[in-house]
């Protein structure tokens, strides 16, 4: 049972409660009355005994505990079954193209900036190491100055030098993206994470085992695996990406991140391990194929609406919003039936926009698309079909 933490009055007034009932005596509120005074010092000194009991009752669950940066244990029940803190945010790696003289050096430091015309303009990448050039047109790594996908740059773009290099013209051309940027891993997503893995029981290859072993894969949000439609020990595992390092911001993965959850999926990244103990891929299991998650578009609108103001629009397209972001495809072999959230129907639009708009405000009609058609009643999100809140409209 959780500590119910008092007051500062109710404490006051329950030592005075005390004081008066131990004594026999009535403790007037006016007056140079030192007995209140020392009442107010230990009602402060009781409130944070509460205080310290509330915050060490939180963080003995890992689905309450606070981060470690103030005080917690969160990344703690985490390295406990997850084997890793947080990931960090990665910093992208690409091949630029460089042209100039051939023995022209390009000293290790060197720098380029991301030109106006890219998707991400002026971020910086550096050379790590010197690199001596073999023909007019070289292919050198660079590794960007800041982790996460804020700098992330698409083959094609063009980057200039921060200084000029002898020999070396100034502009460079992408070529190719070596390894994905990735955004530091969201504390709650963490959590969740890490809930799972004391829910879900290891064992030996059924739909859990891959939502844990893809956790140890930076960048994903969750998986849903299936057995393939038509097949004997072959496997569909659908891969859903963060927001933040999803490619459209919908939770679409990159071929990146599918290459890495297939990477975890069959070995095991621990390295501490014995190489022999670290295989994941079950036996019996000929063929997996990572595949991307498909993001179906749900467009809402709500007719004729009585009372609307633009802080009540803002609140139903957040509440409709949250609602959509929880629905998910249900796994049989590692959701819990109890869980199950993998539909949208009207009542449960209407009913989530009834909960927050006062009484008196009303409207006709609520109806929704999903991917451009009309449901009229219900939408369930199968395999990798995941609903993406794309619009609303009120009238």
């Amino acid at each position: 049972m959780a500590a119910t933490i008092p007051t500062l009055k109710e404490l006051y007034d329950s030592i005075i409660t005390q004081l008066e009932t131990d004594l026999q005596i009535s403790i007037p509120v006016f007056g140079k009355i030192f007995i209140r005074a020392i009442a107010a010092v230990w009602a402060a000194k009781l409130k944070i005994y509460y205080l310290a009991i509330a915050n060490v009752q939180k963080n003995i669950f890992v689905d309450t505990a606070e981060t470690e940066a103030i005080g917690g244990t969160l990344e703690r029940f985490g390295r406990v079954k997850l084997g890793r803190n947080p990931f960090p945010a990665r910093n992208g790696e690409y091949n630029i193209t460089v042209t100039g003289t051939p023995a022209a050096t390009i000293p290790a430091g060197a720098t380029w900036k991301s030109d106006d015309a890219n998707a991400n303009p002026g971020k910086l990448f550096v050379l790590n190491s010197a690199h001596v050039q073999v023909t007019v047109s070289d292919t050198i790594l660079v590794e960007a100055l800041e982790g996460g996908a804020d700098s992330r740059l698409f083959v094609t773009e063009t980057l200039t030098a921060t200084a000029p290099i002898v020999n070396i013209d100034s502009l460079a051309t992408v070529a190719a993206e070596v390894v994905d940027p990735a955004e530091a891993e969201d504390i709650e997503d963490y959590r969740r994470k890490a809930v799972e893995a004391y829910q879900l029981e290891a064992q030996g290859g059924a739909g859990s085992d891959y939502r844990i072993w893809s956790a140890d894969a930076q960048g994903v949000e969750r998986v849903y695996p299936y057995l393939k439609s038509g097949t004997e020990n072959q496997i569909d595992l659908f891969v859903e990406a963060t927001i933040a390092d999803s490619i459209d911001g919908k939770g679409t993965p990159s071929a990146g991140l599918l290459t890495d959850v297939q990477e975890v999926v069959e070995f095991d990244p621990d390295i501490t391990k014995a190489l022999e103990d670290r295989g994941r891929q079950p036996l019996t299991v000929n063929q997996i194929f990572y595949t991307a998650i498909t993001p179906l578009d749900v467009n809402i609108t709500i007719s004729n609406f009585v009372g609307l103001t633009p802080a009540l629009t803002t609140l139903i397209a957040n509440t409709l919003e949250a609602l959509i972001l929880e629905i998910r495809p249900f796994v049989a072999s590692a959701d819990v039936e109890a869980n199950r959230n993998d539909e949208i129907s009207v009542n449960k639009l209407v009913a989530a926009v009834q909960d927050v708009i006062p009484g008196s405000t009303k409207f006709d009609t609520l109806t929704f698309t999903v991917n451009a058609v009309p449901i009229p009643i219900s939408n369930q999100f199968l395999n990798g079909d995941i609903p993406n809140y794309n619009t609303l409209v009120i009238t």
